[in-house]
């Protein structure tokens, strides 16, 4: 009896399929980074810029504590809420939080208190020469529009929290995440500063004409540190010095 033949092996070929993922860095097409960069935006400080504007009307907030505390918590919702679409957005792209500047480091202490008098310094070093300007066109000098009314929120626990919260949202958004897509499409390092400025101003607009000459100073040193070093977290620090000094202040 003879043997059964061995069974002919199967001649069709199979090519396994190579997922091919990009590596960190080399994310999206430009147009969906910038897509993802708006969306991130307009859900962080879309109601923060409205606020902002409508505040220039003289509409002055509401006194009433109970009032406060639930601002205080929508904008703790709101800067929660934007730090995760902003992980998110980031995770989707095959990055992390080092990939647009957060890496602390000890030094960055004392890096973050020399932006803190930098920033000081500049703020006065361009509002000498415009209220000397102004003095001789109007006959007095610029003076701080009085900001309690908005931001005098009493310490609390939901107050410390914003405060210690507040500087990673703005500077890991406007600064760190901005500037980032901006100087990886291509933009020159002063587009990157202009737009972080203007950004950041834009929802600023309720402390006036005296505050917001030293605020875009100070932005402006912060954006110019992180353009050169590339490094979030010692503008983060630095950020969380002046929102605490003006916590305790406007509490007195």
């Amino acid at each position: 009896m003879s043997a059964t033949p061995p069974t002919p092996p199967d001649q069709t070929t199979h090519i396994s399929e190579t997922v091919v993922r990009p590596p960190a860095g080399d994310v999206l097409a430009p147009h969906r980074r910038v897509l993802a960069l708006g969306l991130v935006l307009f859900v962080s400080f879309g109601q923060f810029v409205a606020f902002s504007a409508y505040s220039l009307t003289g509409v002055t907030a509401s006194a009433d504590p109970h009032q406060r505390q639930a601002r205080l918590l929508g904008a703790l919702i709101v800067e929660v809420g934007s730090l995760a679409v902003l992980l998110y957005v980031l995770s989707q792209q095959g990055r992390k939080w080092k990939d647009i500047g957060w890496n602390l480091q000890w030094m960055d202490l004392a890096r973050a208190v020399g932006l803190v008098f930098g920033s000081i310094f500049a703020g006065y070093l361009i509002l000498s020469p415009v209220q000397i300007l102004y003095h001789s066109y109007a006959g007095h000098y610029l003076v701080p529009t009085s900001t309690h009314g908005l931001l005098g929120l009493g310490v609390s626990g939901l107050s410390i929290a914003l405060v210690c919260l507040n500087p990673f949202f703005e500077e890991l958004i406007v600064r760190g995440y901005l500037m980032t897509e901006i100087l990886d499409l291509g933009g020159k390092g002063m587009m990157a500063i202009l737009i972080s400025v203007a950004v950041q101003m834009s929802y600023h607009l309720y402390q006036g004409v005296f505050r917001g000459i030293a605020l875009t100073a100070s932005f402006a040193v912060l954006s110019i540190y992180f353009w050169k070093t590339r490094r979030i977290a010692p503008v983060v620090l630095a950020h969380l010095c002046f929102d605490a000094f003006a916590l305790f202040r406007l509490s007195l």
